[in-house]
């Protein structure tokens, strides 16, 4: 993100794999809005009503973050995750460091919606 200094999109669409009854197979798409492109591609999602969050926090607490979506959030809500695609935006900020830990690794935050 430091490199392209813009919003970052990512697009996840999960299928059941074709290898095991446990493991899934994920397509992404990553881009950005540009006005031009040596090689621009659009990529276009199904219509319809999503459900956004927002995240702010370091990288490592991301997957538990989502996890707790698709398990608490949207369930108490009455809602649920159907057939499509995951739309990710994670935001640039100029301001963006990378902080070390108490454990001496650095940390990254991640703000983005989901």
């Amino acid at each position: 993100m430091k490199d392209f200094k813009t919003d970052i999109y990512f697009v996840s669409t999960f299928k059941p794999s074709t290898k095991s009854v446990d493991l899934l197979t994920v397509e992404t798409f990553a881009g950005t809005v540009c006005e031009y492109a040596d090689m621009p591609k659009e990529w276009t999602t199904t219509r319809g009503l999503y459900a956004s969050f927002r995240y702010e926090g370091n990288w490592e607490n991301y997957p538990d973050w989502v996890r707790n979506i698709y398990l608490i959030e949207l369930p108490a809500r009455g809602l649920a995750r159907v057939n499509g695609s995951d739309i990710e935006l994670f935001y640039y900020n100029e301001d963006f460091v990378e902080k070390d830990g108490n454990d001496g690794k650095r940390k990254l935050t991640a703000v983005c919606s989901h």
